[in-house]
């Protein structure tokens, strides 16, 4: 039993290695390079290889092509080029991307949301704004309709519709809070009867998740001389 499972979770985490990726244009390779799959290195930001992804992903931004590549990477229903198009905005800082579509990965229960949620509050200067209308709306997480069930797994995990909009309003919430600005906002909003349900909800502990994220992308940053500093207005 524990090593059929045990399967599943392997063949889950390491799956699609024989797809092209054309459709990510300059970003391809990398997912289909060989050894430890770059999301992985990417997943905990904690591997001596972080660097050099970083820097395929850097190189790959210098293509014409690299902004429909990032737009892709955010657009697909698996959760593995999500942390690729992540790792773009955070070198890109607001130059050529829009951080939109992954605010759509996000809402449609991506399974590495803490790291998006994490990566949103870095670059976007709406954060907050997109904060407030995420949680007025319960958090609601809407998977694209044509997934099968095992692409659905696939894509973002095993959990409920109700598990899914838990983890991004633990994020949400772990994150905002380090926004003096929002923080007031939060407390109140999340000390609500049907917030409070919700947040017991979220079984994977994505605020943990979040923050440690944000810790680990600030240090493999800050060792390449680069300060992620969240844009002006917001200070932790």
């Amino acid at each position: 039993m524990v090593g059929s499972w045990l399967h599943s979770l392997i063949g889950w985490i390491f799956s699609s290695r024989d797809k092209t990726y054309a459709e990510f244009g300059p970003f391809a390779g990398i997912l289909k390079s060989a050894g430890e799959p770059a999301p992985l290195i990417l997943l905990s930001m904690r591997s001596a290889e972080v660097g050099a992804v970083i820097d395929r992903i850097e190189q790959a931004m210098t293509s014409e092509d690299a902004v429909r590549g990032v737009d892709a990477l955010f657009a697909s229903p698996d959760w593995r080029p999500h942390l690729l198009g992540a790792v773009a905005l955070l070198l890109d800082r607001g130059r050529r991307f829009d951080p939109s579509a992954m605010w759509k990965a996000i809402d449609a229960g991506s399974w590495v949301t803490p790291q998006l949620v994490t990566t949103a509050y870095l670059i976007d200067p709406s954060f907050a704004d997109r904060l407030r209308e995420r949680i007025a709306a319960k958090c609601a997480v809407v998977i694209a309709p044509n997934l099968s069930a095992e692409e659905r797994h696939r894509a973002t995990g095993p959990a409920t519709p109700e598990q899914r909009s838990a983890k991004l309003l633990a994020s949400l919430v772990r994150i905002g809070m380090l926004a003096p600005a929002l923080a007031g906002w939060l407390r109140a909003a999340s000390s609500r009867p049907e917030f409070a349900a919700l947040q017991a909800a979220d079984r994977d502990k994505a605020g943990n998740i979040a923050e440690n994220w944000l810790k680990n992308v600030e240090t493999q940053f800050r060792v390449r001389g680069r300060a992620l500093v969240p844009p002006a207005g917001r200070r932790r």
